[in-house]
């Protein structure tokens, strides 16, 4: 029974450090208020003020689109045996990206803020602030 509980208990340790170490977040708590992926830039700043830090910068990404056509013929994957109907499409799209650091002071972890187009995408927690 012992050695059952401290093999559960080493399980139960190893699967909160695997949490531990990745340290991105859904919301976080600023000046009273919560603060969650999705909001708009304007929002956080009124609920957070000015950011310690800013930077921009514009990311190109491959975007693919696949529209089905019940008129066109099918193609066969010879390697796959994949069966399609309809048209592939694929471009490249410019993604405008912000990142806003909060510093909360040396009680409290600094933010490290992610914004896509405007809205807040991921939340990532850095060391102790100062």
């Amino acid at each position: 029974m012992r050695a059952r509980l401290l093999l559960i208990g080493c399980g139960f340790f190893s699967v909160m450090m695997a949490y531990a170490t990745d340290s991105y977040a859904l919301a976080f708590r600023c000046n009273n208020y919560v603060v969650d992926v999705g909001m708009h830039k304007v929002e956080v700043m009124q609920k957070c003020g000015v950011p310690a830090a800013r930077e921009q910068r514009t990311e190109r990404r491959r975007i693919g689109l696949r529209q089905a056509s019940p008129t066109l013929p099918y193609s066969v994957n010879q390697y796959s045996g994949d069966t399609r109907t309809g048209l592939e499409f694929e471009r490249e799209i410019d993604i405008q990206l912000e990142e806003w650091v909060y510093n909360f002071g040396p009680q409290r972890f600094m933010q490290l803020l992610t914004f896509e187009d405007g809205r807040l995408k991921k939340i990532q927690e850095l060391s102790y602030g100062q």
